[in-house]
């Protein structure tokens, strides 16, 4: 009776091992996939600091094809304008919006703030959200 306890706990302590493991290789496939994203379009940057930007856009918790459409509009270093940008409603798809001549996407590589260009689009009555 002893022995089939024991080999019982073990069977469970091997599944929740398991489950532990398939959670946290779930967890890491968004950065995985962030850091394979950014590797094509900064491969000139160190692992270590793309890694480190491969979290900063996984915070975001975008999925895979947005998260290759934020980085190509805003660039490798634009997960804090994205956050600012989805935080205000601003999507992705309007990045492409001419605004007095230059577009979205240019103006927030530029340096221009989020709300800035939110209200330049309602000067305009232009809308950046979906």
């Amino acid at each position: 009776m002893a022995a089939v306890r024991r080999r019982t706990a073990r069977a469970a302590a091997s599944r929740r091992r398991s489950e532990g493991e398939r959670r946290r290789e779930n967890q890491r496939a968004p950065e995985d996939y962030a850091f394979e994203v950014l590797s094509r379009r900064a491969g000139h940057l160190r692992r270590s600091e793309r890694r480190d930007l491969a979290r900063a856009w996984t915070r975001l918790g975008l999925w895979p094809a947005e998260l290759e459409t934020w980085v190509g509009a805003l660039g490798v270093n634009g997960a804090a304008i994205a956050q600012v940008c989805l935080t205000a409603g601003i999507a992705v798809s309007s990045m492409d919006i001419a605004l007095d001549g230059m577009r979205v996407k240019q103006r927030l590589r530029g340096g221009e703030p989020v709300f800035s260009v939110l209200a330049r689009a309602t000067a305009c009555g232009r809308s950046l959200s979906d």
